[in-house]
């Protein structure tokens, strides 16, 4: 079953707690990009350049979530446990 864009934008937004995510869609819908900040409004990392045909796919969006995730945690910040069923 493919994944809505509001579904999509909704599973990303949940998944970079307790950071705030302000994500789009760009190039006519054609792509997503995300940015994650901190409690004082810091960029804390960009994401851009997803095709949102490809996230649609619910196995390709958690793969990319769980990358951007690990690129936050290697930063030394501290995510929230995820699932991606929530």
């Amino acid at each position: 079953m493919l994944l809505t864009s509001e579904e999509i934008l909704d599973k990303i937004r949940k998944a970079f707690a307790p950071y705030h995510v302000v994500a789009e869609l760009q190039d006519y819908h054609r792509q997503l990009g995300f940015r994650v900040y901190d409690a004082d409004n810091e960029t804390i990392d960009t994401f851009e350049g997803n095709l949102v045909q490809d996230l649609k796919n619910p196995a390709n969006l958690k793969r990319m979530i769980l990358k951007a995730r690990a690129a936050i945690e290697r930063q030394q910040r501290v995510l929230k446990p995820w699932s991606f069923e929530g």
